[in-house]
């Protein structure tokens, strides 16, 4: 640690400032650099490295002396081999859950013996083990990391399941009930508790701590505040930095200082950021020294978008890998999915015509020119195609774009403007409620496009692409997709590419179902439609 932060002063002293922050990126790579052969004791590893004749070895400096004070009160843990195992201080709050389920456990089999269904016996019984059953399914743990809602309201329904069976197996070597009063009233415990989840009720965030580098931090800090899925309560850092973790994120110097900080805060979770450089053993004790505090451990791979559903964990001759399994780009399922969609596409198609008819002659009678609007589009594998829309503008709009390169609002290769001025009155209604893109539904049908795939590109704007965007050619594109249910033209190009890459490498027969239903509401809330 005291090597790595000489390195970096003297790296920052010599490497004009070209941003606002006190250390630069260059000097926080090479300070990564050096970390990869310094342990946190500030001995250098195993590993024979030849020193550079006339290089005078710099002495070992205490890491206490240089914690910097650009840090907001950092915490340096003292490096301890193996910390004692604790409880942590934060109390269980999983407590409340529990006695609800009890008490509406009760009250329902009260009615249910109120209305002569079942004997108080065996009705009380089944409430009584009811609580003791959601225990055992994992109810009353705390949110796992990226636990869906879906997911814990799967374990409500399985324990109810459960219990179901068990209580018929049981209850007549113990008393005589009506099996279907029995299925009945484990039936209403399942519908109660699982209420909270399908009514939206929120649970306190997972609580996080991270640890790695300094410049890794700062980025899943943000990335994960920005996300509003987690709460991030402390941050380990390789070595100390004097660059601050956003907000007010205590710091803790040393990776082994990992566990007492997840003991301070009451961490739910502990994740180690890709690049720590931890061994398999250092692993291991880290995992031994958070037995009994109730955090988890969980390692970065440093994949992007990748569903959990295409990795495996794997060992080969001692070795543990992860398997990251290929992405459906051609195959059965993808021709089920081409089928399905020309089918739908077609019907839709029929159904909307006199729709399309109207809407035709009201676009016609608004403004002169074709009710239709033809484009140029891109498909799968860079072949152009003619793709249709409902003319939103005036018929001189690709020319009026040319002169309006600088009233562009967005980024990278895209071109919006919010209030754009060739939009008609009528084209503003239909683009508010997506009716513009029906005709795109006879695209589906000819095979150029998807119903649900990545946003059709121009030519000019895939001729600007790098490597990543790219990526997104592999499949057809779509009327919708990610990019529309999460924003449309809110979204900036980075977070663009980023959903179509995402649906690209995970796609599904169940992903796109699940689109095609968010594409409902997001056509109804009209965000980003413009």
């Amino acid at each position: 640690m005291g090597m790595t932060q000489v390195v970096t002063d003297m790296v920052s002293g010599v490497v004009p400032v070209v941003a606002p922050n006190p250390v630069t990126d260059v000097a926080d790579r090479v300070a990564d650099m050096v970390a990869d052969v310094v342990t946190a004791d500030g001995g250098l590893l195993d590993r024979q490295i030849p020193r550079p004749r006339g290089v005078t070895t710099l002495p070992l400096v205490d890491a206490a002396v240089l914690v910097p004070t650009a840090v907001p009160e950092p915490v340096v843990a003292t490096v301890v081999p193996e910390l004692p195992q604790r409880r942590a201080t934060r109390p269980a709050p999983m407590w409340p859950a529990l006695v609800l389920d009890l008490v509406l456990a009760l009250g329902l089999a009260a009615v249910s013996v109120s209305q002569g269904r079942l004997e108080l016996p065996a009705a009380i019984a089944t409430a009584l083990a009811w609580p003791p059953l959601l225990a055992v399914s994992g109810r009353y743990r705390r949110q796992a990391l990226g636990q869906s809602r879906g997911a814990r309201l799967g374990v409500v329904l399985a324990a109810g399941a459960r219990t179901a069976v068990l209580t018929l197996a049981v209850s007549p070597l113990v008393w005589h009930a009506d099996p279907l009063a029995l299925a009945a009233l484990v039936a209403g415990f399942t519908v109660a508790s699982a209420l909270p989840f399908v009514a939206g009720v929120r649970r306190p965030l997972p609580r996080v701590v991270l640890a790695g580098r300094p410049r890794d931090v700062r980025e899943a800090v943000a990335h994960l505040r920005a996300s509003g899925t987690h709460e991030v309560v402390a941050a380990c850092l390789t070595r100390a930095s004097k660059t601050p973790v956003e907000g007010d994120v205590p710091v803790y110097v040393g990776l082994q200082a990992s566990s007492t900080a997840a003991h301070d805060h009451g961490a739910d979770a502990l994740v180690v950021l890709p690049g720590a450089k931890l061994s398999p053993a250092e692993v291991r004790r880290l995992h031994w020294s958070l037995s009994g505090l109730g955090t988890e451990l969980f390692l970065g791979t440093g994949l992007l978008d990748v569903e959990p559903q295409r990795t495996r964990v794997m060992s080969t001759a001692g070795l543990g890998v992860l398997h990251v399994g290929k992405p459906t780009l051609r195959g059965p399922r993808r021709l089920l999915k081409d089928l399905v969609e020309r089918t739908l596409a077609l019907v839709a198609l029929v159904l909307s015509l006199p729709v399309l008819a109207a809407l035709a002659v009201a676009i016609r009678m608004e403004t002169p020119g074709p009710a239709f609007f033809r484009q140029e589009r891109i498909g799968r594998d860079g072949i152009p195609f003619t793709m249709l829309k409902l003319r939103s503008m005036g018929i001189d709009a690709e020319t009026a774009r040319l002169g309006m390169g600088e009233d562009n609002e967005k980024d990278g290769v895209l071109f919006k403007i919010a209030q754009d001025p060739r939009i008609t009155p009528l084209g503003s209604k239909l683009r508010r409620y997506s009716l513009d893109e029906l005709p795109q539904l006879w695209n589906v049908v000819r095979g150029d496009m998807s119903l649900v795939g990545p946003r059709p590109a121009l030519p000019c704007e895939v001729a600007r692409y790098d490597v990543d965007p790219r990526r997104r050619l592999v499949v057809k594109p779509g009327v919708t997709g990610l990019w529309q249910v999460s924003g449309r033209s809110d979204l900036t190009w980075a977070e663009s590419v980023r959903l179509d890459l995402k649906y690209v490498e995970n796609w599904s027969l169940r992903h796109d179902l699940s689109i095609l239903v968010r594409t409902v509401r997001a056509v109804l809330g009209h965000r980003g439609a413009y």
